[in-house]
């Protein structure tokens, strides 16, 4: 009887780790969404005035709401099933030259010969 009761507190506890979980990233979502919404609203009672900002903000919800749910019905263009036949498969190598060095590690040096020299003095 006893290994029921440790199954049952398993199984609760890892329930309550997923809930507590799903509630901390669901609060950080809410919190976040209600910052902006403050954010914007401060910014269309500023502009607009308090007689005028709730009808430009609804306004603007509306454009934004149909924007959100055209974007959601949309299929990708390529999403119908066509029937391609790939008859050969051509594979291009790109070989390096002597002299081929990109931006990242030319930044990356000039600052470690920078760091260098900054020492040395």
């Amino acid at each position: 009887m006893d290994i029921l009761g440790w199954i049952w507190w398993l199984l609760t506890s890892a329930a309550g780790l997923v809930w507590s979980i799903g509630w901390f990233l669901l609060g950080g979502w809410v919190s976040t969404i209600a910052q902006i919404a403050v954010v914007v609203g401060i910014v269309f009672f500023y502009k607009y005035g308090w007689q005028r900002a709730p009808a430009e903000i609804a306004s603007r919800l509306t454009s934004v709401g149909r924007f959100v749910w055209g974007w959601m019905r949309s299929r990708e263009p390529g999403s119908e099933q066509v029937r391609t036949q790939v008859r050969e498969v051509i594979r291009t190598v790109r070989i390096k030259e002597a002299g081929d060095v990109n931006i990242s590690t030319l930044l990356s040096l000039i600052m470690l010969v920078g760091m260098t020299l900054l020492a040395a003095s």
